[in-house]
């Protein structure tokens, strides 16, 4: 997992939060957009089918019960659908502990919900078989999307939080002096 430490993210999400929720889910908001470009290369980068069998079967024989001998659903994995690995891919904002850290952070994190994306990510990490070894030769190892895109766009993205951190505390102190005067 990427970890990237932003100094003043914590403290003013929580001040916000504290002033004016409504302030606060703005700006959440806006840190899902700070690493939108993320998302939409993950999302850019899911294949249509990454392998040629590991596709659903038509909607006439899933409805019939008749599934072919040999395809993934017959052998235990999720079917491959495109459009659900696609909407899969998924960023989230929250407060949660971080294993070699103390106490809670705020934590903005990208994953991938849906299980055929997950496993065509992620497959060949603990066990090889024949399966993991052909989406290896086809589309290199694990993790295929995920680490590399947020490796390549980190540092854009720090950049973007940096400065929605800093928005914040521009608007935290203007409600404090508003506040004063």
């Amino acid at each position: 997992m990427a970890t990237q430490k932003i100094r003043g993210l914590d403290d003013a999400l929580k001040t916000l939060g504290k002033m004016d929720p409504a302030l606060r889910r703005i700006a959440v908001k806006r840190l899902k957009g700070d690493v939108q470009p993320i998302v939409s290369a993950i999302k850019a980068g899911i294949p249509q089918a990454p392998l040629s069998k590991w596709v659903a079967p038509k909607q006439s024989s899933a409805r019939r019960g008749v599934i072919q001998a040999g395809r993934s659903g017959a052998e235990g994995l999720p079917y491959f659908v495109f459009s659900k690995a696609k909407s899969g891919v998924r960023s989230s904002v929250k407060k949660q502990s971080k294993r070699g850290m103390k106490g809670k952070q705020i934590l903005i994190s990208i994953r991938q919900t849906n299980g055929s994306g997950i496993v065509f990510d992620m497959a060949g990490k603990k066990t090889q078989g024949t399966f993991s070894r052909n989406l290896t030769n086809k589309w290199g190892g694990p993790s295929r999307r995920m680490w590399p895109t947020v490796e390549r766009h980190k540092s854009q993205v720090v950049v973007s939080i940096n400065r929605s951190v800093i928005d914040m505390e521009q608007q935290i102190n203007h409600m404090l002096r508003s506040r004063v005067e």
